[in-house]
């Protein structure tokens, strides 16, 4: 019984790496509405009025206020090669209000549907606060999407003045898909949610952390949902966990030094992904749970290699293998590349730790 979805997985890991190396075709719609800025990715061939829009979570109020969205990421690029439309917005204000976050989506569904081309199929993903809310939408304003899917979400199924609080009743298919150590509250939900309208499905995420998901696991999770819809395919529950194609990560040595550069920053949470493979670190010598020396701009650190965010203390740092085959560097609650002054395209060095003082 294996064999089939063994070979399917295999097949689209290898047609999503093509799709990775390629860059395909769109135009991009921007602006704002009332107040809230928005990006549409429209595909050069849109197919059939399909459109997904991907949810932030929770943004200090202080963040940037901006609908981010990087077309070149390989999750993006295979959607706008299979013609869907992409839809994101930053909301009218960062924080959390799910009644005026709802009203935002709302109004970009309908921007679409006057501007680009009326909607058939609308499936959204959201993550952390974002998937509460998605499962909010799905139990009270189901007219609103097709389906959802919700990553890492905050559930809350007994106080009902917390912005996390669910009746566990969607009306439309949802999607909780959630890494090991945040698995309790999508399984109550699901158990609550057995006689609802549409029962949902929980996807586990086989890897610890908080949102710890990569492009492959998100893209056939996407697929999950839209055969549910098209063609009534549905599981209780199913193994969400893939692997991504592998890359050659560029790490050099340099004495005993491993070399490497940031990849991307988060401006909004202050986050670095670095260009490691988590497996380079354990060949340096370096174990989870270890502490090893981290350099950058001639500063050195001691970081904590772990699994999530909340292995260290306020403002520590903190490193820890992503479920794309690379690292994250964080300090928890604060900001890395403020304290470090890192840029995409910095050179970073790692080796065991030693007396460096801070």
């Amino acid at each position: 019984m294996k064999q089939p979805l063994l070979l399917l997985i295999f097949l689209s890991l290898i047609i999503s790496g093509t799709l990775s190396a390629q860059s395909t075709d769109y135009t991009l719609h921007e602006g704002e509405i009332e107040g809230s800025p928005y990006k549409v990715l429209v595909p050069e061939q849109p197919s059939d009025g399909k459109v997904f829009f991907h949810v932030h979570g929770w943004r200090p109020a202080a963040a940037p206020h901006e609908a981010d969205i990087d077309p070149e990421d390989p999750f993006y690029q295979s959607l706008l090669s299979d013609g869907w439309i992409i839809g994101r917005t930053a909301f009218a204000e960062n924080g959390v209000d799910h009644n005026a976050h709802t009203e935002d989506l709302a109004n970009l569904r309908n921007w679409i549907d006057e501007n680009i081309g009326e909607i058939s199929l609308l499936i959204m993903e959201g993550e952390s606060t974002a998937g509460t809310l998605l499962l909010r939408i799905a139990e009270k304003n189901p007219e609103l999407a097709d389906g959802v899917i919700a990553k890492g979400a905050f559930i809350d199924l007994e106080d009902r003045s917390a912005d996390s609080f669910l009746e566990a009743e969607p009306e439309i298919p949802a999607v909780l898909m959630s890494n090991l150590t945040e698995l309790d509250g999508p399984i109550a939900y699901a158990a609550r949610a057995e006689t609802a309208a549409v029962p949902p499905s929980l996807r586990p995420l086989l890897r610890p952390g908080h949102v710890n998901v990569n492009w492959v696991e998100r893209k056939d999770a996407l697929t999950f949902v839209y055969n549910w819809i098209s063609n009534g395919t549905y599981s209780p529950i199913s193994d969400g966990t893939r692997t991504v194609p592998h890359e050659e990560t560029g790490t050099s040595e340099d004495g005993e030094w491993i070399v490497n550069r940031v990849l991307t920053v988060d401006p909004f949470f202050g986050n670095a992904v670095l260009g490691f493979h988590p497996d380079e670190l354990k060949n340096a010598g370096i174990d989870q749970g270890d502490k090893f020396t981290f350099k950058t701009g001639g500063q050195h650190r001691t970081v904590f290699f772990g699994e999530s965010y909340g292995d260290v203390e306020h403002g520590e740092w903190v490193a820890f293998p992503l479920a794309n085959d690379r690292l994250l560097i964080a300090r928890n609650h604060e900001s890395a590349i403020e304290a470090a002054n890192m840029s995409a395209g910095d050179t970073v060095q790692i080796r065991t730790t030693s007396d460096v003082i801070e």
